[in-house]
This record gives C-alpha cells, sequence and structure tokens, in this order.
C-alpha cells in the first residue's frame, strides 16, 4: 500500500499526466503476471501506480545488499532472483513460483529486459513467460505510450506529454506447457506492438491464440 501511495504521490508532484484504460478487462479475484513494454524509468511508477493489484517485483540478488535500499525490498516482499548460478537461477525460479501460488500477490515484469531507446519493442527474455507457465497464473500485457517521450532514458528532465497505459485482457496458461512458451512471447509481443502501432483498439487486441 506504501509503495502505491507513494508511486501516485511522485507522479502527482511531478504533474506527469496519464490514463489508464482496460482495467474492466481484470477480474479483481484473480492475480496476474503484468508483462509491460519498457521505455522510460517512470515506467515502474506506472505500473505501480495504475495496477490495482498488490504487486511484488522480482530483484536480482545484488540489490538486497544496497543499504536501506535492501532493507525496504525485502520487507516490501521483493522476490529475489540470482541471475549468476545456472542452478541457483533455476532454483530462484522455484523459489517464484511457490510464493506466487502461495500468496495474494501479482508481479509486474517487464519482459524487454532493458529500457528501449528508440521506443522500438525489443526481444522478450523467456523467464517471465516460463514463470507464468509453472505457476499457471494468466499473463496481462500492459502497453505504455509516451513515457519515453515524457521521460528518455538517461534524462533527468521531465517533458511535457500525456501518458496512455492500456491494459489489454488476460492470456490463459492453464493448459500450456513450458515448450509452449515461444507461442506465449508471441500472443503477448504482438498484443503490445499493435497497442503500440495503434491499429487496434486496446480491446481488439489479438490474445485469441491462448484468451481466457
Amino acid at each position: 500500500k506504501l509503495s502505491k501511495i507513494w508511486a501516485q504521490w511522485v507522479i502527482w508532484s511531478t504533474g506527469i499526466q496519464y490514463n489508464v484504460t482496460g482495467i474492466e478487462n481484470l477480474e479483481q479475484e484473480n492475480k496476474y503476471i503484468f508483462m509491460s513494454n519498457h521505455e522510460s524509468a517512470l515506467d515502474i511508477l506506472l505500473g505501480v501506480a495504475c495496477i490495482p493489484y498488490r504487486i511484488v517485483f522480482l530483484a536480482k540478488k545484488e540489490l538486497f545488499k544496497i543499504p536501506v535500499f535492501g532493507w525496504a525490498m525485502h520487507a516490501a516482499g521483493m522476490i529475489k532472483i540470482d541471475r549468476q548460478n545456472p542452478e541457483r537461477a533455476i532454483q530462484s525460479v522455484d523459489d517464484a513460483v511457490e510464493i506466487l501460488v502461495n500468496s495474494s500477490f501479482s508481479t509486474l515484469i517487464y519482459p524487454e529486459g532493458t529500457r528501449s531507446v528508440t521506443g522500438d519493442l525489443l526481444p522478450f527474455k523467456k523467464g517471465g513467460f516460463i514463470l507464468a507457465i509453472r505457476s499457471k497464473i494468466p499473463i496481462v500485457p500492459v502497453t505504455i505510450i509516451g513515457a519515453g517521450s515524457v521521460l528518455p532514458k538517461g534524462s533527468f528532465i521531465i517533458n511535457k506529454g500525456q501518458i496512455k497505459v492500456i491494459i489489454s485482457k488476460p492470456i490463459s496458461t492453464k493448459n500450456l506447457e513450458v515448450n509452449n512458451k515461444e507461442e506465449l512471447i508471441e500472443s503477448c509481443r504482438n498484443t503490445i506492438m499493435k497497442n503500440l502501432s495503434g491499429t487496434l483498439k486496446p480491446e481488439q487486441a489479438d490474445y485469441e491464440l491462448f484468451s481466457v
């Protein structure tokens, strides 16, 4: 709750304008794995502020060693991921699956892995989709439009502009196996790409392949 209040306050205090569409696509009693494009440092604030769920992030273990910041991550229930050792990385995914399945938390993942400088959608990494399949938690594509213009990568200056956040319909992972991950990635990525291009309205996005 504190992180959501903090994110909303930061956005309000900087005068950033945004609107959210598609919240009606979500069922309040469910939990989800939200997958968002990533152009700006604002994306994390926007995700926490706009998504009406208890969000926990996956973070690399090195961040937990930072004084105060690391303690706050522990207190907020962030999930520690070890990327250095392959065996420990597998164990990290196992731990994340157990935490998500046995809690009321949803999670928000940026599958590009880094911010896009050009605004073009980068290739998606597979880890979050494997996590979704193994946990059987639906994926929700989230499209953030305009954040890269308001606060570009590498800049500390906030420009005027309107940001739009589109929450698309959930994509079921209930009947999928890990070897279906590529199709799941493609379905999620296509939805976000079409929202970015503006060729379709949010409710028309292509989620038929695995739609709930």
